[in-house]
């Protein structure tokens, strides 16, 4: 009895440790025979024109009267926001409002300075550029313009592109399976990789701020660029014999 009881926990801990070894047993030892696992890549790109025209414009106001100064920014804004609703196929959208005092540095006179932006943007560029006229009549400056790939064609372009590198990944696999001989070749585990829409850089518009002083003004313009999307597909194939 004494032995029986002295082995009985050591053919325990065989039973269960038995399980934990066969879960880290190499997936390659256990393949049937003449199945050949493949680690494969393949990667799609392509360059989209940028479709979606951003524009940010901001109000400024400096005075003596805290109270004025806020009037001035309330009602320039109202009339802005106002005209850009009404232009079709704009969307806007307000930004900050901050209004604080400040000190002249060679006079030491206090000020309150003030300032709010918005923001347009649109698929129709057209509308943008000649609202954007309208709202820098108006005493608005263009802080930012810049073209930039609207969400859903991003969405839409990297659907196709993965469709696309699903099918080259499938035929990379297919023709290594063919080069070893092996009857075809079943895609397990695939990673679908999207580098998303990179950050298009805002042009700076110090130029037109320099033309607010001319006494007629005159629409900014754009050209649309490109945005470059990229999407990488990874998978581990059995090749079947």
């Amino acid at each position: 009895m004494k032995t029986i009881l002295k082995t009985l926990p050591a053919l325990a801990l065989l039973a269960f440790a038995a399980p934990a070894n066969a879960q880290h047993e190499d997936p390659i030892l256990s393949l049937p025979e003449g199945q050949v696992i493949l680690n494969i890549s393949a990667e799609e790109r392509r360059e989209v024109e940028q479709d979606l025209l951003v524009g940010t414009l901001s109000y400024v106001v400096t005075d003596r009267n805290a109270s004025k100064v806020q009037n001035d920014i309330n009602t320039v804004m109202a009339k802005a926001v106002e005209a850009a609703k009404a232009t079709e196929d704009v969307k806007v959208n307000t930004g900050a409002y901050q209004v604080h005092e400040t000190t002249d540095q060679r006079s030491k006179e206090k000020q309150w300075r003030g300032q709010q932006t918005m923001t347009i943007k649109s698929m129709t560029s057209e509308n943008i550029l000649e609202l954007s006229g309208k709202l820098q009549e108006m005493g608005l400056t263009m802080d930012a313009l810049n073209y930039t790939l609207a969400p859903d064609t991003a969405v839409e372009v990297q659907d196709s592109l993965m469709e696309a590198a699903l099918e080259q990944l499938q035929e990379r696999a297919n023709r290594a399976a063919k080069a070893l001989g092996k009857s075809g070749a079943e895609l397990r585990e695939v990673n679908v990789n999207s580098s998303g829409i990179p950050y298009q850089p805002m042009m700076r518009a110090s130029s037109m701020k320099m033309e607010m002083a001319s006494d007629s003004m005159a629409a900014p313009v754009a050209a649309a660029g490109e945005t470059t999307l990229t999407l990488n597909v990874n998978a581990r194939a059995i090749l079947k014999p």
